[in-house]
């Protein structure tokens, strides 16, 4: 898998994580809207990562 798609399937598992958590919230369910919360941010972080050496594989 090329980073280019790694970065889409990361968007896609924030999104997925961000919809689990905001409908945890409406169920009032603490527990999993924290959990997914920090999933977010963990894909978010990795999606930096990636982006983040794909910049400097074009600009080297």
């Amino acid at each position: 898998m090329g980073n280019e798609n790694l970065v889409e399937v990361l968007d896609k598992l924030v999104e997925r994580s961000e919809r689990w958590s905001k409908d945890a919230e409406k169920r009032k369910d603490l527990n999993s809207s924290i959990f997914y919360e920090g999933q977010t941010k963990a894909f978010e972080e990795v999606r930096r990562m990636v982006k983040r050496d794909i910049d400097r594989y074009l600009h080297s």
